[in-house]
């Protein structure tokens, strides 16, 4: 049986344990601010060096050809939600991509099933834009969500996960062609790695010079639960610095690995600067009042043009 001091000594070990943890998750958002104010100033005084922000893209139809093609970049704003969220739901369709590539029998089952064909994708995108659906971009789907603006008649989100190079040769010269944007959410300790299957630091700017918003998916692709607080605020801050120094404007989209999320994550996704995050739960419904867990529906190799419209159906 603890004596009383025994016990007292315990509380006081539990305050320690506490106040450290809280010191240390203030100690790196205090090192991501400094760091991101570093950049934001070494970006304005060497603007004339810095790489052109991508934006958001707009759709242009010529008279002479049939094709649409997607504009010249502008600037991207650092964005914040509203103090108090809005009552507000929409319908908006997110679609989840991982490999745009040619199905080789060698595939393990895994990677099979996350990879669609780059016809079967064409098909896809044909279908919807024969069916009067309109891409829209993430920083569309944040001002109509959290702030009210219109968005087309029956929007979608086509997004892409883990920052494959086959996206940027497979599939960004379809959407492009069809004026249609998308996001990519990369594992930025990936990129310019060792396997070359994932993109290089210069094929990611030429992916969004394409077109193609990038958000963040972690370092690693850690499962954010699993982590501490610490461990967390670490994979969310390093991502977005790292993709903010190369790109030279601000990251504000994130993606969870494996869509493993909770109450705990979504509020340290906002604490690392983001303002809006995708799972993988399916629905089309997407709420102001929930920006950090929005839901997505995972196409497949299986999928086809028929299982995408039943999806969206």
């Amino acid at each position: 049986m603890l004596t009383q001091d025994a016990r007292l000594q315990r509380r006081r070990e539990h305050r320690r344990r506490v106040r450290r943890r809280r010191i240390g998750v203030l100690v790196l958002l205090a090192v991501a601010l400094g760091l991101g104010l570093f950049l934001g100033l070494r970006g304005g005084s060497k603007a004339a060096s810095a790489p052109k922000p991508a934006t958001t893209p707009t759709t242009v139809v010529s008279s002479t050809v049939k094709h649409h093609h997607v504009v010249g970049p502008g600037p991207i704003r650092r964005l914040a939600l509203p103090a108090t969220l809005p009552a507000r739901t929409l319908s908006a369709p997110i679609l989840m991509y991982h490999r745009i590539d040619r199905l080789r029998p060698t595939l393990p089952a895994i990677t099979r099933s996350l990879t669609v064909a780059p016809a079967d994708f064409a098909a896809q995108m044909r279908w919807l834009r024969s069916h009067r659906y309109h891409a829209v971009t993430q920083q569309q789907l944040f001002a109509a969500l959290e702030q009210g603006k219109r968005l087309p008649a029956k929007p979608v989100v086509i997004t892409f996960d883990d920052g494959y190079r086959d996206v940027l040769f497979n599939a960004a010269p379809v959407l492009k062609r069809l004026g249609m944007p998308a996001t990519a959410y990369v594992i930025t300790g990936r990129i310019s790695g060792s396997d070359v299957s994932f993109l290089s630091w210069a094929q990611l700017k030429a992916l969004e010079q394409d077109g193609v918003e990038i958000g963040s998916h972690t370092v690693s692709h850690a499962e954010l639960p699993q982590l501490t607080d610490p461990g967390a605020l670490q994979q969310l801050i390093r991502s977005r610095l790292a993709l903010e120094r190369h790109l030279g404007h601000p990251v504000q989209w994130f993606a969870y690995p494996a869509g493993r999320f909770d109450e705990r994550t979504e509020t340290l996704v906002h604490q690392a600067g983001y303002v809006l995050a995708v799972t993988t739960q399916p629905g089309s419904a997407q709420s102001a009042r929930q920006p950090f867990a929005l839901h997505r529906y995972e196409v497949l190799d299986t999928t086809g043009v028929r299982g995408l419209a039943s999806m969206l159906r």
